[in-house]
């Protein structure tokens, strides 16, 4: 059996080192602590961009540099690395700090040159500031909703509603489906000239992640699977996903387009999209998505018997 956790780490925003350490959430007396220790880390974001160097070198900043508290900030508990505390820090219009030596930029575009485990802590970081951006209020009663658990939570205000609120990760499934010795890449009218890409869409209330995989072919390309196998994870902070990525077997290659999903769907062997890829017809997605290693794994595989 393949080890998942270690093949869903190979996928960008999937390698993460820190402990979460979810017990100190509550704990109001040592987060204020860690929040005056010059050994604490923080990751500061502007307009959910992260503050990187012109090199795409993450930038870290220390509570001496940083005075969260002072700013009237509300700092994200991360976790812990080394014993060393991190935290995301959602920076206003306002705040006054200008970087030296960095820019805010976006995490779409800067992921590459980043070491796999700091494109996974800048995802998380992404993520959290989001939700909490998105949940001002709360959405039973309308009232506004405050900060709890170091940004893990928010709480409602209005005395008769108290009802606390938690992050939440739209789920989507992502399919490489093969027949025989082909593989199938489709494309939106969307994307760039040539990009083409592997099947992908929502999970659904009441369904399965198989389910969904089988029910997104379907209607995307009109296809019947016969067998649905999980292939790995990624969280996808753009800007609140896990991609949960499978394989999928397809009964026959004839294909149904639905036009306003699909512009184009095309059956490859492996010889012919490399041909295809070398010559610069067709393209691939971005290497940081899993829709490039669920084609990459593919295309390096096995022919199938």
């Amino acid at each position: 059996m393949p080890n998942h956790l270690a093949y869903s780490a190979l996928n960008y925003f999937g390698a993460s080192d820190l402990d979460r350490a979810h017990l100190r959430r509550r704990d109001a007396a040592w987060l204020s602590q860690r929040l005056q220790d010059p050994a604490t880390v923080l990751l500061p974001f502007l307009h959910l961009k992260p503050l990187l160097s012109d090199t795409h070198q993450l930038m870290t900043l220390s509570v001496n540099e940083l005075p969260v508290q002072d700013l009237g900030l509300s700092p994200i508990f991360l976790g812990l690395k080394e014993d060393r505390a991190y935290f995301a820090i959602d920076l206003q219009e306002n705040h006054g700090f200008i970087p030296l030596g960095g820019s805010f930029q976006e995490l779409w575009e800067a992921t590459l040159p980043l070491a796999r485990p700091q494109s996974s802590l800048l995802a998380y970081a992404k993520a959290m500031i989001h939700w909490n951006r998105q949940h001002q209020f709360c959405y039973v009663c309308g009232a506004p909703a405050v900060s709890k658990d170091a940004g893990h939570g928010r709480k409602c205000t209005n005395p008769a509603c108290h009802t606390s609120h938690f992050p939440r990760t739209d789920t989507a499934v992502i399919a490489m489906v093969t027949c025989g010795d082909s593989g199938l890449l489709a494309r939106q009218a969307s994307w760039p000239k040539g990009q083409y890409a592997t099947i992908a869409g929502f999970l659904e209330p009441g369904e399965t992640l198989e389910h969904a995989v089988a029910r997104e072919v379907q209607e995307e390309v009109g296809l019947q699977v016969t067998q649905v196998e999980y292939h790995s994870s990624q969280p996808w902070p753009f800007p609140a996903s896990i991609m949960v990525g499978f394989t999928a077997r397809a009964e026959n290659t004839h294909l149904h387009l639905d036009p306003a999903e699909i512009e184009d769907a095309r059956w490859f062997t492996r010889s012919q999209l490399k041909e295809l890829m070398s010559t610069g017809e067709i393209k691939l997605p971005p290497a940081l998505s899993i829709s490039y290693r669920l084609i990459q794994d593919w295309l390096n595989a096995d022919v199938e018997q």
